[in-house]
C-alpha cells in the first residue's frame, strides 16, 4: 500500500473529487503532497481510486480521478463485542481491531465497567481512529460501531458466540468453520458471575481460554482477534 492514501466517504462518480477538510489538511501539512502527485483514495465501501492532485490551497484539495476498482465484501463477519473500558484503552482496541479485520464493534456497558456510556465526541474520535487504521492497513471496508444494551438484554445470536473466560470450563480455541463469529470481551475487572451465566446459558456462548496468563482487557481483545484470524483462516 502506498503512503499517499486518503479517505473520502462518498461514491466516486465524478471526475474531480474534493477532499474533506481533515484529509486535505493531512495531505498538505502532514504528508506534504504536492500538485501533480499521484494519490489513492478509499471510501470504506470497497472502492479504491487512483488520482492526481489537481489543485490544493487553503480552501481544500481537488483530486482528478484517473481510475478506480471495486472489491466485493468478504464472506466473513468478525464481530468484537467489547465491554466499555477507559477511553485510552478503547482507542487502542478500536484502532488495532480495525487493523486485524473486525467488521463490527459492539460496545456495551458491562456490569463491572467503570464507564457506562460514550459521548458523541468520543464516538467521533473512535470513527477517526478507524479511518486512520483503515488507510494504514490497506482495508477497503470501514467497520461499523454499534452501541449495545447490557448483556442481560441481548437475544441469542444466530452466529457463533465466543467469550474470553478464566473459568476451569473454558476451552482452547479450535479451527472455526463458521463465517460469522462474535467474540465477547469483558471490562477491566472482567465479566461478573451473572454475565458469565448469561453468555453461556441465555446466549449459547462458549467460554474460551485465550492464554495461560491472565490478560488485561485490551490485551485479551487483541489476542482473541489474532487467534480468530488464524482459526478462521482470514
Amino acid at each position: 500500500m502506498p503512503s499517499h492514501r486518503f479517505f473520502l466517504p462518498q461514491p466516486f462518480n465524478q471526475e474531480k473529487l474534493l477532499l474533506t477538510f481533515e484529509e486535505s489538511h493531512h495531505l498538505q501539512n502532514v504528508m506534504k503532497v504536492r500538485q501533480g502527485e499521484s494519490v489513492e483514495i478509499v471510501n470504506g465501501m470497497g472502492f479504491l481510486a487512483q488520482g492526481r492532485v489537481e489543485m490544493l490551497d487553503k480552501s481544500g484539495t481537488t483530486i482528478c480521478l484517473m481510475k478506480q476498482s471495486f472489491t466485493p465484501k468478504g464472506p466473513y463477519e468478525l464481530i468484537l463485542a467489547q465491554a466499555l473500558i477507559r477511553p485510552s484503552l478503547l482507542d487502542w482496541v478500536i484502532e488495532k481491531g480495525t487493523e486485524l479485520g473486525v467488521t463490527q464493534f459492539w460496545l456495551y456497558p458491562g456490569e463491572c465497567s467503570e464507564k457506562k456510556e460514550l459521548s458523541a465526541q468520543q464516538l467521533e474520535r473512535l470513527h477517526h481512529l478507524m479511518i486512520g487504521a483503515l488507510k494504514q492497513s490497506g482495508r477497503l471496508y470501514l467497520p461499523q460501531i454499534q452501541l449495545k444494551d447490557p448483556l442481560s438484554y441481548w437475544k441469542k445470536p444466530g452466529d457463533l458466540l465466543l467469550f474470553g473466560s478464566l473459568t476451569p470450563q473454558a476451552v482452547r480455541l479450535e479451527p472455526v468453520m463458521d463465517s460469522s463469529v462474535i467474540i465477547a470481551i469483558g471490562p477491566e475487572k472482567g465479566f461478573s458471575h451473572h454475565e458469565e451465566k448469561i453468555l453461556h446459558r441465555q446466549l449459547g456462548g462458549k467460554g474460551i481460554q485465550l492464554h495461560t496468563n491472565t490478560l488485561r482487557t485490551e490485551t485479551a481483545a487483541i489476542c482473541a482477534l489474532s487467534l480468530l484470524s488464524y482459526a478462521m483462516k482470514l
